[in-house]
């Protein structure tokens, strides 16, 4: 080519500059294309890409478990496995990845979709202490791929696509209201309904919600394996009650069990009894439970049975109470004519028999659908 072209052309060099540095990417295979990038640009003298925009340094963290890489490339060695909510100091940007640094003094790389920011940080601190004190509702297990969430709602991002198969703890229940055209879930309700499933959220299926409920969402507040505490979708969700509980009612489907005192067995030991809180299937009864019942352990029978029950129109949780050295529990429930108010009503055991130990009017926390 001759050499007048070239002084004529300003971009003749950025075209071999660009040339160099893909014929080099390629021999390099799975090596840090940044890295390659820089070096090419320090040996022709002159800068390569645009100037980078200075990165804040700030700290972050986990959103779920990963790997924290050597280099930007997810083919690069593994440095460590950090497990969810590890805190990490953002120190670089590099493309689509964050520079950090753990509290030990780990170096490394994170894919930027792995690491939350202060928002994150409050949010999920709020949560965890959102559950310090309150007794597990129910136990269960996902039964389909489910969205986790730190707020309930449909319009809310997604944490991470849970698997099946994986265990949770359950403290709350949320209502959120589907609005038309507008995001919906921005205040969180209390109701009725009943689950949702993975990275698609499904309609309501199985009788939970009739015609009347069908533009409600029903979300429950969990602490998954790993320790981490957010949202999931009553579809995706399958609780795990011990089997004679379940049994026990039927047409209703069991919402919460909470163990109170214990019932000796010659045959088994000492066996737990409950109390289970039950809601009518297809019907929406305005509150997270319509239904209270004690079930004791029969020696008899050698399973559970009820043995005391009450109608109710419950709002969760159930928490622990003590009267007199005796087990019992305390229920809220919505006041019959001050909207606003719950009545919170402490029950103790006494000799195989529920007793009242006296009621009074609280101000309710939570709206009530």
């Amino acid at each position: 080519m001759p050499s007048g072209f070239k002084r004529r052309n300003p971009y003749f060099l950025t075209l071999c500059l660009f040339l160099a540095a893909l014929f080099c990417v390629a021999a390099a295979g799975c090596q840090d294309a940044e890295t390659i990038k820089r070096e090419i640009s320090q040996k022709f003298g002159r800068p390569f890409l645009p100037k980078k925009q200075p990165f804040a340094p700030r700290d972050g963290m986990t959103i779920r478990p990963c790997s924290l890489y050597q280099t930007a490339n997810p083919n690069s060695e593994v440095v460590a496995k950090l497990p969810a909510e590890t805190t990490v100091h953002l120190t670089d940007r590099v493309g689509e990845w964050y520079r950090v640094r753990t509290r030990e003094g780990r170096e490394g790389y994170l894919d930027q979709k792995m690491v939350g920011g202060e928002d994150i940080i409050r949010r999920t601190n709020e949560l965890r202490r959102s559950i310090e004190g309150v007794p597990v509702q129910a136990e269960g297990v996902i039964k389909s791929k489910a969205n986790f969430r730190l707020e309930p709602g449909r319009n809310h991002p997604v944490l991470e696509v849970l698997p099946p198969g994986k265990k949770f703890e359950m403290y709350e229940r949320v209502v959120t209201l589907q609005r038309a055209g507008a995001p919906s879930d921005k205040s969180p309700t209390r109701g009725s309904g009943d689950d949702q499933a993975a990275s698609e959220e499904e309609p309501p299926q199985s009788g939970e919600l009739s015609d009347d409920t069908a533009k409600k969402d029903v979300w429950y507040k969990v602490k998954v394996e790993d320790g981490r505490v957010g949202y999931l979708y009553t579809h995706n969700i399958r609780f795990t009650p011990p089997e004679d509980i379940a049994r026990q009612v039927p047409f209703m489907r069991l919402v919460a069990w909470r163990p109170v005192g214990t019932t000796d067995d010659p045959d088994y030991g000492a066996k737990s009894n409950y109390v289970a809180a039950y809601a009518p299937i297809g019907k929406d009864p305005g509150c997270d439970y319509s239904r209270l019942y004690f079930m004791s352990w029969s020696k008899l029978h050698k399973r559970h049975s009820p043995s005391w029950q009450s109608k109710i129109s419950g709002v969760l949780p159930i928490t622990d109470f003590h009267f007199e050295g005796k087990p019992g529990f305390s229920v809220r429930s919505l006041h019959p004519t001050a909207r606003g108010k719950f009545v919170l009503t402490n029950l103790y055991l006494s000799k195989g028999k529920v007793s009242k130990a006296g009621e009074e009017e609280i101000r309710a926390t939570t709206e009530v659908h």
